[in-house]
């Protein structure tokens, strides 16, 4: 079996395990991450720096990832700049644009999650400060096996000045995602236990 073929294997397993989650367990889940990640903005330190965000671009979940939706009101009540994905499929580009409006800017995408409208001003990736990241599974060294489009491998090298944050299930969590030499390994992961260590 190759790589391509490995990959796509934990893709697959780790997608059904995912699914296979009862929605009440996976609400549990999310509203513990939220949690964690909630006590970590507070904290204001990972041990090693000390870390203050303005500007944080999360993903919109959407069918059994974890939900980002509670995070996405927090945040909005933290008075931050909140900076959504829109998923440009004719270039193949995530375009980063600013929710101004969490009732009226929001639009469902045709591969199922909402993104901002074309109304949402674009935000500068070089200037975003936190990005929170999905995946179908994380490797204990940080490196993401995404849902295999390559949006985020293109977006994130274009984003120097943010900390990129993976939200996982505990069982999203495996020993190898088998990296590609573009892969770029987030630097910090939370799951419902809590913040990762690696």
């Amino acid at each position: 079996m190759d790589i391509t073929q490995k990959r796509d294997s934990i893709r697959s397993e780790i997608l059904r395990h995912r699914e296979d989650i009862p929605s009440s367990e996976r609400d549990i889940f999310s509203k513990r991450i939220v949690e964690h990640i909630m006590e970590w903005f507070q904290s204001g330190e990972n041990g090693k720096e000390i870390y203050t965000f303005d500007v944080v671009m999360v993903y919109l979940s959407m069918k059994s990832e974890v939900d980002t939706w509670q995070l996405v009101k927090s945040l909005f009540d933290m008075k931050k700049r909140v900076i959504a994905p829109v998923v440009d499929t004719d270039s193949g580009k995530l375009i980063p644009r600013q929710i101004l409006n969490l009732d009226k800017d929001l639009v469902k995408h045709k591969y199922g999650m909402y993104e901002p409208d074309v109304s949402c001003p674009i935000f500068p990736s070089n200037q975003l400060q936190l990005i929170i990241v999905p995946a179908i599974a994380f490797d204990y060294q940080g490196y993401r096996l995404g849902y295999g489009k390559g949006f985020y491998d293109r977006f994130l090298p274009t984003c120097p000045n943010a900390v990129t944050i993976g939200l996982a299930f505990q069982l999203q969590l495996v020993d190898d995602t088998f990296p590609q030499p573009w892969d770029i390994p987030v630097d910090h992961i939370f799951t419902e236990n809590g913040l990762l260590p690696y």
